[in-house]
Parts: structure tokens; sequence; C-alpha cells
């Protein structure tokens, strides 16, 4: 009976080619060294688990022979390509092959791609802020021109999460000094949280971060960023990358029917916790809560 229903079927329903084709996809990412590469090749990976992806990869070297990845590209017969890094996001602006292109491994958005920032999605910061420290209402954050396009997805996260959110926008590093001070002058207690963006001048490693930790301590406020290596310097929380996931998501991109999308905030991260600072702060999380902590900081 099984085989009637399997030939009635392959009769009447054929298979054709175009059912079974997978799409392809080129990969371009750069030519770099480790640690760097293992990053990029772990986004790779994630793009090649896809099962309706043909992947093709191509490592830009840092003097781009343009014409020869133009041919590459056309010899391949790919259908889309997905760029990484800073490198690939140079070579997306002088591609002449498909029109479908996919930007990942960014901190910034770029103008009139597609793809997917290394800035965590508020949504998902936010989310973490309410469980790990309930007691915030208000969230401050200093930005610069280069973060400019991630406030209105943090004002809508935090709306829907019952948070306030209010936005400081500075030109330089003096004038991100100038209004941290200003801050820690006026806020102060549990309620009050200032994000640190994924941002060289309002998250400086050298001037704001000990400034932003010393203040905040002083006066119980709650810090936390974007930037992975700022758990470990005493901040509650980061998120970090899953380069795997990240792949994923980029693969779903180029397999979508939307042309254009813009740049989105990364969804694929993971946390990591400074217990120490949580000490400080008196909170205290359940076990279940400590098993969802991917990193936690001092190293135990």
């Amino acid at each position: 009976m099984f085989l009637l229903i399997f030939l009635w079927v392959f009769l009447f329903f054929p298979v054709t080619g175009t059912c079974w084709a997978q799409a392809r996809v080129a990969v371009l990412y750069p030519q770099v060294q480790e640690p760097f590469l293992s990053v990029f090749q772990s986004i790779l990976r994630g793009v090649e688990s896809d099962p309706g992806l043909s992947v093709r990869s191509f490592s830009l070297p840092e003097n781009l022979d343009t014409k020869a990845l133009d041919a590459w590209l056309e010899a391949e017969q790919v259908d889309s390509v997905i760029v990484l890094g800073r490198q690939g996001a140079r070579a997306a602006q002088v591609l002449k092959g498909p029109s479908k292109i996919i930007v990942g491994a960014l901190p910034a958005a770029v103008q009139g791609l597609s793809g997917i920032s290394l800035s965590p999605a508020p949504e998902v910061l936010f989310r973490h802020l309410r469980e790990l420290a309930p007691k915030v209402r208000d969230i401050h954050v200093v930005y610069s021109e280069v973060n400019a396009w991630l406030i209105p997805w943090a004002e809508s996260a935090a709306a829907a999460q019952g948070l306030d959110f209010t936005a400081y926008r500075v030109q330089d590093l003096r004038e991100a000094v100038h209004e941290y001070r200003n801050l820690l002058q006026t806020l102060r207690g549990p309620s009050q949280a200032i994000w640190l963006p994924l941002d060289n001048i309002t998250a400086d490693d050298e001037l704001v971060l000990p400034l932003v930790l010393q203040g905040s301590l002083e006066r119980g406020l709650v810090v936390f960023s974007s930037k992975p290596a700022h758990a470990q310097r005493g901040v509650l929380f980061t998120v970090f990358p899953e380069h795997f996931a990240m792949g994923q998501s980029l693969a779903r991109m180029a397999t979508s029917g939307q042309q254009s999308t813009g740049i989105v905030p990364l969804a694929d991260v993971q946390l990591a916790v400074n217990l120490r600072t949580a000490f400080h702060l008196g909170l205290r999380f359940t076990p279940r809560q400590q098993e969802r902590f991917d990193l936690v900081f001092p190293t135990r």
C-alpha cells in the first residue's frame, strides 16, 4: 500500500529540479590571523548549516582585486552574497555581482545594505536588565553619531518593557566625559541604570569606563554594557556574540524573499555577569538564574 501511494504521488506530483535546488550564496570574509579568523569561520559554519544553501567562501585580502572577485562570483553563479567585517563591507560597495548583499559582523549600520550589526539588540539587553536588576526603572545612554541608528530600537524596546529611556548625543570624548559627570552628579539609587553602547567614544575604556564604574559604585547605580570585555572590568553584565547562531541568522536573511530589511541589531548573544558587582549592588541570583549565565566574573 505504501509503495502504491508513493508511486501515485511521484506520478501526479513530479518533483522538479528547482524544488530541490539549493540557493547558492557566497560568504566573503577578511583574510586575518587568529583569534579573529576563528570568529569568521564560526559565522561561516553557521551559514553552511542551513540545508537550503549551497555555500561558497572567499577570503578577502587587504588589497582586493575587485575584477577577480566579480569574475569569481560570476563563475560560481551565486544568488546572494554575505559579506563580513569592514573589508567585506568595503567589497560590497563595489561588487557588480548579485543584487542581494547581506552584511554582518560590523559594529555600525551600513547605508543602503541589509544585514546584522555587532551591536547587541536593545530588546535583549533590556530583558536581561529586568531579570538581573528588577528595581531599575530608568535607562540612560550617552551615544555618538555611529550609534544614532540604534536609538529608535532602544526607545521601542524600553517602552515595550515599561522602562523610561533617555539618550544624550555627543560629538567627541570630551563631551562624553562631561555628560557622564553630569549624570553621576544627578543619578542615585538602584532604579537608575547607565548603558554603555558599542561605541569607542562614549564607552571608551581608558577614561569613560573607570569614571562610570567609580561613580556608579558610590551612588548605587547599575551599569551594563554592549562591550564584551566590560563584564570583567566591573559592569553588572554584558553580552557577547554567539557567532555560529549569527551565521544562521545571516543565512535566513539571504534566503528570505525580502530584498532590503536594513541593518538590524544582533539578537544572537550570550550573557556575561559580574557576581562581585552584583554583590556590591545587593543583588542575589537564584541557582536557576545562574544556570543561564554563559560567563561569570570573577572566574571561579
